[in-house]
């Protein structure tokens, strides 16, 4: 009998979890666009990401060369920030840059475009 009730504890867990992901992936739209480095020097990136399906945020860092881009995707929803050194301390430390202006905030119109970093 305790094999027949966990049994079905676990079934019920397993389907709640797998719907919730389920939903989550259709309610989520996705886009894609370009970053682009519009001058003839390379450029050092530091992305700071907040995204509406996760909580905190999400960093990295890359070079740009002279003229060259870097396709990303994000949610709608998600704001970027291109981090200067002050705001990668901010987040560093643990704390938020959120509630400052972000270089982007990404719109389901954005999808296929490319943005200069200037």
């Amino acid at each position: 009998m305790k094999t027949v009730i966990l049994s079905f504890i676990l079934s019920v867990v397993v389907s709640f979890c797998t719907s919730a992901q389920t939903n989550k992936s259709t309610t989520t739209e996705m886009v894609s666009f370009k970053l682009k480095n519009n001058h003839v020097t390379a450029k050092k990136v530091t992305l700071i990401s907040y995204r509406p399906d996760e909580k905190g945020n999400g960093t990295s860092g890359f070079m740009l060369f002279s003229y060259a881009t870097k396709k990303l995707r994000f949610p709608v929803g998600s704001k970027l920030f291109l981090a200067n050194n002050k705001q990668v301390d901010v987040v560093m430390s643990g704390n938020s840059i959120s509630n400052q202006k972000p270089f982007l905030e990404v719109k389901k119109e954005d999808d296929g475009k490319t943005f200069n970093i200037d």
